[in-house]
């Protein structure tokens, strides 16, 4: 079994336990994905991924609705310190912000990852402000 299949095991392995609302992505290419729509304000994914020639990463992203281009969340998420690399998407309806992790840097279970990059990443979007239209 190859790290990509054994860190696969272990998630699914772990969600059957803890969280079982994520649903797999049979379609994805570049390893595995799951997603999750357990709030109506935004969905989550999770992905352990290798590029051809690549290492393998974990990716936790959040999908924000577009009501979230209407605060500063990019500044808030510029200037974030993070153990992971942070990332954001902007797209017509909706924005991606994503933590993602080198397999080589991981210090914990792949849901202990999930759940600490959940956790990151829902405090910069409570710490993102309105901005007032003038």
């Amino acid at each position: 079994m190859n790290l990509k299949h054994y860190y696969r095991q272990q998630f699914l392995e772990l969600i059957t336990q803890f969280e079982h609302h994520w649903e797999e992505d049979p379609l994805y290419h570049y390893g595995f994905r799951w997603h999750s729509e357990t709030n109506s304000s935004y969905k989550e994914i999770f992905q352990i991924s290798q590029f051809p020639d690549e290492t393998l990463y974990m990716i936790y992203t959040i999908e924000l609705p577009d009501t979230y281009k209407q605060t500063n969340i990019h500044d808030v998420v510029r200037s974030a310190s993070s153990p992971y690399e942070l990332s954001m998407y902007y797209f017509a309806d909706k924005i991606l912000l994503s933590a993602c992790v080198c397999i080589d840097f991981l210090q914990q279970t792949s849901l202990g990852f999930l759940n600490q990059a959940r956790g990151e990443l829902i405090d910069l979007v409570f710490s993102a402000i309105q901005i007032q239209n003038i």
